[in-house]
């Protein structure tokens, strides 16, 4: 297996009940297995462990169904697929929109939504995820 096979999408680091717990995200295009997990937690520990980053956990698993979609390349892969956009308080139109991911640009998201196409800002935008619902 080969490392480069592995795209980090995601770190979270943060406090649960008391303990700091490390998260990271990964993908891969022939998806994530177990297997690919403990590949990347292995390839991981050292690096940080060496950085001396304090954790009580340290946990490696997909973005899941509902992944958020941050980067170009994520929203590119999810052409035609259905997300959920969440907006800001400030936005002048709805705060949660459902629909198919149609297009995108450095400025907004294309979305279609029944037989309406609806293009939201990203500067209004707070989270975009996969709708796994179909």
């Amino acid at each position: 297996m080969s490392s480069s096979n592995i795209e980090l999408v995601d770190i979270q680091y943060h406090k649960k009940n008391k303990e700091q717990v490390l998260r990271i995200f990964i993908d891969s295009e022939d998806g994530v297995s177990l297997e690919l997990c403990s590949d990347a937690t292995r390839l991981v520990k050292d690096i940080i462990d060496g950085k001396n980053i304090y954790y009580d956990h340290l946990e490696v698993s997909s973005p899941g169904l509902d992944r958020v979609l941050k980067r170009d390349k994520d929203f590119k892969r999810f052409i035609g697929h259905k997300i959920k956009i969440k907006t800001l308080k400030a936005y002048a139109g709805p705060r949660k929109i459902l629909g198919i991911l149609k297009d995108f640009n450095i400025h907004s998201i294309i979305v279609e939504l029944d037989n309406d196409t609806m293009i939201i800002p990203r500067s209004m935008i707070t989270v975009v995820k996969l709708d796994p619902e179909l």
